[in-house]
């Protein structure tokens, strides 16, 4: 099990600025080791998202209540023969402070799972999403998929930056199905995220105070459903269950 306690950090590019804040950082970080795998270029990323069958998670993050939390499957890798393993991942957010439980298991063990609705082996990680799954109940909704680039410092401090192009989404059941329907882009727009512990270092603060850098709410997730289902943002004709009690006491 992997698990990462962070404050997530999400500031939206135009092309010139994300080049010319990329060459800043260049004299403090270096590229990860998934960029330096993928050669110096960037990396694939696809998640398979799970939610209820009303879209208990994607209503909560879109009004960003606190301890809010996602269920999702990773791949780095766009078909399936070419997957080794994938990432069972759990993440919870409470304001800026993400906690993310993730495990590693082997493509034949994601099969059987599909198969199965279980996980042969068990893990703390394993297990809470398998009951998360049963408890919701959780469904497979959409995948969303990007290219990042991503850096670390060079001094070893711990934090993380990194930069995602391309973002689109598409109704799926399967993290690697052919046949996912509806693909949609979200925008041109680089979205570059800074995760680290509750205070950036001095120069990168100046550098984002330099380019006029400002923190904005950028769920890919939220972002996927809304274009999937556009009703979700015009006449907002659904209520959270804090809602339907504020509306009984009415």
């Amino acid at each position: 099990m992997r698990y990462v306690e962070r404050f997530e950090y999400k500031y939206q590019l135009d092309y010139q600025t994300y080049l010319a804040f990329r060459n800043k950082i260049a004299m403090f970080m270096a590229q990860d080791n998934y960029t330096e795998i993928a050669k110096g270029k960037r990396y694939f990323v696809r998640s398979l998202y799970y939610d209820t069958y009303d879209y208990l998670h994607y209503k909560t993050s879109e009004e960003g209540q606190y301890g809010r939390i996602k269920c999702r499957i990773r791949t780095y890798d766009d078909l399936e023969k070419n997957a080794d393993i994938v990432s069972i991942e759990i993440k919870t957010k409470q304001g800026s402070n993400t906690k993310k439980f993730s495990q590693l298991i082997p493509i034949e063990a994601y099969q059987f799972f599909l198969e199965k609705g279980y996980f042969k082996q068990s893990s703390k990680v394993l297990d809470e999403f398998t009951r998360l799954k049963y408890q919701g109940p959780l469904e497979p909704k959409l995948i969303v998929e990007y290219e990042r680039e991503g850096y670390h410092p060079m001094d070893g401090s711990d934090f993380r930056l990194t930069f995602d192009f391309d973002v689109r989404s598409g109704q799926s059941n399967d993290l690697f199905n052919e046949q996912t329907t509806h693909t949609r882009h979200h925008n041109s727009a680089i979205i570059c995220e800074i995760k680290c512990g509750m205070k950036k270092p001095e120069w990168l603060q100046s550098l984002i105070r330099q380019y006029g850098l400002k923190v904005i709410g950028n769920s890919k997730y939220v972002q996927a459903v809304q274009r999937m289902m556009p009703i979700f943002i015009h006449g907002r004709e659904y209520t959270t269950q804090g809602d339907n009690q504020k509306r009984k006491k009415k």
